[in-house]
């Protein structure tokens, strides 16, 4: 109880640190505060407009019972919810064509991958693109111009100019009247905005606007009322380039661009098409594509600080889950390690049958109250709102780090777990037990709160693997170019890479499973043979070589890893380049890239998190509670020591061990492996490869699979047992024959030896 106040008391102070933290480093003083910036292009905006636009022609066609082909601009612009966008009488036209908008045939384009421009980034190839030089006093000797020397360090807007006055309306001559009629003035009231263009020269278009505006009757009043900076955005993949206005104006139909701002571009860098250019300019102009410059708005949003607070709150709710959960399921004041203690009379198959199945459910509720952490990022940062699912990956790793605020205290758990069964080992060892019964189950309930504590890290062990691995996975999609093509199950390769990764935790935990094994009996037979070779062990005027057995077991330890280590690293690495082999590539920009090798990766991955987790916390909460339920029988329960329900607890936990000490924990490690080996493969593996290169690295990785399931199966737990047997066999027939040639060789002698009587005269010498 006292262990889990401690725990209490942290995860509070942590949420109280967090809280204080987040409100000074996310602008809850309002300063600071983190803007996001999502690209949405005018026409998605106009798309947009069309669809309220003629949703208020319905609402109005219900309340004045006109057919939708009576309906005026005029009565449409009446309707309150298009207030937002200001039209007026003098936008009939637009709102008339907004009417009549075709909105089922107009596709939304999609701006996912864009990053605003870094013209110190040298990598940025869109940058080196060439546009056409518009300078005319450079024109001649530099017909072109590199994207990075048009827009580094100049400032281009969109500016809000408003249009207010009276000009006269043109007139038609009456020949008949010998003096014209006086014109007619009509009144100008209206909001336009241009751009984009240089900051610079903003003032001088105004300038002359304003002349125009003013000569003769025209008295229209031109003033500008704001200007919004205009950035310049790339995207990497595809070497697109675009333009992007914050603030611009509420409908696309009110920016008029700027002809000194370039419009297009060319797919090639300066220097070549200077030198195409020189060639042959005509055949130049003709054979050259080139590609448009798009527009578009940036929609920038603030995002509360709270929100932050909140997703590290939910990672210490995660780690107050776990605690409970881990508390539910292995501890010895709960029902089911009672319950597996329970069956113990009836022998190890109930107990083992028992803890298997709890373990089971423990690991699916353990994964819910993941899913139920994970998924509030998702809720808190929608895309939707904020533009992609970047904020939302962000928010899965403040989880993590929430669970992480109680790592000290995690750590002092794990740390008790080995100190208390250290404490038990050396007080049996001193044979203080035999006469001490208070002693010994004041050890033995250390060393079952320590069972607990060990179970309840794993758990947090392999729940930060898994919260990094979802973190991490935004990361591996956008190096493997799978942002818009996604992973979508009913493509073969995502399917069939997710099967394989689902096998991957099962073959790992084998192997380590059957190395435990191996060790163990290899360090049976070797005290064993001290046992025969040194009978002043049991006797206790010899100590035992225990130098011997630690390094067989070390030795064991480091040579047995060689298996897992190999398939943790070989098997992503098959799956990648395997299954990129003979398929068609995609073009994405100017690249080729082969997506089949990173899709079922991608699949992989999600099954390789997916069974890890499973089968992590059901190897580490099994052996958890076959560990406790002993405890609870060497406490006096159900018969205590030397019993037949002590005899199966011992099987029980025997068979826990290597499964709550080696393959459980060992699955979280794997899991980060597999992920760190798929981020550095992902941009190698979409490269359009020859099939003989993919064919040759994917025969490496299946022969070293091979290879490692061959040296994790190369001799048995079997082998090693009968192994041992023979060796003892050898010994005691070694031995045995040495006794018979002892007792051979002692007859001739008995028999040469002249029995004496008394009667018998002593030999002359």
């Amino acid at each position: 109880m006292q262990i889990r106040k401690g725990f209490y008391a942290s995860a509070v102070i942590a949420t109280v640190v967090v809280a204080g933290l987040a409100y000074m480093m996310m602008g809850g003083d309002g300063k600071g505060a983190i803007r996001t910036s999502q690209l949405t292009a005018l026409r998605n905006v106009s798309k947009k407009i069309a669809g309220e636009v003629q949703e208020a022609m319905g609402r109005v066609q219900k309340s004045t019972n006109k057919k939708a082909e009576e309906l005026s601009p005029e009565d449409v612009i009446a309707d309150p919810a298009l207030v937002k966008y200001g039209f007026t009488k003098d936008d009939a036209a637009e709102v008339s064509r907004y009417m009549n908008a075709r909105n089922d045939e107009v596709q939304d384009v999609d701006y996912n991958g864009y990053h605003l421009a870094d013209f110190n980034d040298k990598t940025d190839e869109t940058l080196d693109y060439a546009m056409v030089n518009t300078d005319q006093a450079t024109q001649a000797t530099s017909p072109f111009i590199s994207v990075r020397d048009v827009f580094a360090g100049k400032s281009y807007v969109v500016a809000k100019i408003h249009f207010v006055g009276d000009y006269p309306m043109p007139t038609t001559p009456d020949p008949t009247q010998k003096t014209p009629p006086p014109p007619v003035m009509q009144h100008v009231d209206r909001y336009q905005w241009i751009g984009p263009i240089l900051d610079a020269e903003l003032q001088k278009e105004l300038d002359q606007a304003k002349q125009g505006f003013q000569s003769g009757k025209t008295k229209v009043q031109v003033i500008e009322e704001g200007s919004s900076v205009v950035n310049v955005y790339t995207n990497k993949a595809t070497h697109k380039l675009l333009l992007a206005m914050s603030g611009g104006p509420a409908r696309p139909e009110q920016l008029r661009g700027n002809a000194k701002v370039p419009s297009q571009y060319l797919r090639m860098n300066e220097k070549t098409a200077e030198d195409l250019y020189k060639k042959d300019p005509q055949k130049f102009q003709v054979r050259q594509a080139t590609d448009t410059v798009d527009l578009a708005m940036v929609d920038s949003k603030v995002v509360e600080w709270w929100k932050f607070w909140l997703a590290l709150t939910f990672g210490i709710g995660m780690a107050f889950a776990i605690e409970m959960l881990t508390d539910y399921y292995v501890s010895t004041h709960k029902r089911p390690v009672r319950e597996v203690a329970g069956v113990s009379s009836a022998g190890a198959a109930p107990m083992i049958i028992s803890g298997f199945a709890y373990a089971a459910e423990s690991s699916v509720f353990m994964v819910f109250s993941i899913v139920v952490a994970l998924l509030m990022p998702m809720i808190l940062f929608p895309p939707a709102i904020y533009g992609s699912w970047i904020l939302s990956f962000y928010g899965i790793a403040l989880v993590g780090l929430g669970l992480l605020t109680t790592t000290g205290f995690v750590l002092a758990m794990d740390t008790f777990g080995p100190i208390s069964d250290n404490a038990q080992g050396v007080y049996e060892m001193s044979g203080e037990g035999h006469d001490n019964e208070y002693g010994s189950k004041a050890v033995q309930r250390l060393d079952a709160a320590g069972n607990t504590t060990k179970a309840l890290t794993k758990g947090f062990a392999i729940a930060t693997a898994v919260v990094a691995a979802v973190a991490l996975f935004h990361s591996f999609l956008e190096d493997a170019r799978l942002q818009s093509v996604g992973l979508r199950l009913d493509i073969p390769e995502i399917f069939l890479g997710l099967m394989i990764g689902g096998a991957a935790p099962y073959l790992f935990s084998s192997s380590t499973i059957k190395a435990v094994g191996r060790a163990a009996f290899d360090l049976i037979n070797e005290v064993r043979r001290q046992f025969r070779e040194d009978a002043g062990i049991m006797a206790g005027t010899s100590k035992p070589d225990y130098a011997r057995c630690v390094s067989i077991v070390t030795a064991a330890a480091q040579r047995e890893l060689m298996g897992p280590a190999i398939l943790a690293i070989a098997l992503p690495m098959a799956v990648a380049f395997g299954f990129a082999i003979g398929k068609p590539t995609t073009q994405i920009g100017d690249h080729t890239y082969n997506l089949y090798g990173a899709q079922a990766l991608g699949g992989f991955l999600a099954g390789a998190i997916l069974s890890g987790q499973l089968m992590a916390v059901l190897l580490a909460n099994s052996g958890g509670m076959w560990d406790n339920a002993k405890k609870l029988i060497e406490d006096g329960l159900y018969g205590g020591k030397g019993t037949d329900a002590h005899k199966a607890a011992v099987v029980c936990d025997t068979v826990g061990d290597p499964f709550k000490d080696t393959a459980g924990p060992a699955l979280n490690p794997l899991i980060k492996v597999m992920n760190l080996v798929a981020l550095l493969l992902a941009p190698v593996v979409i490269q359009p490869f020859p099939a003989a290169t993919l064919i040759g690295i994917t025969l490496a990785c299946v022969v070293s699979l091979a290879f490692s399931i061959w040296w994790s199966g190369r001799t048995s737990m079997s082998d090693s047992m009968t192994g041992g047997a023979a060796s003892a066999a050898e010994h005691a027939s070694m031995t045995a024959a040495a006794a018979e040639k002892i007792a051979k060789a002692a007859e001739p002698a008995a028999e040469s030896k002249k029995k004496l009587h008394i009667d018998d005269e002593p030999e002359e010498k």
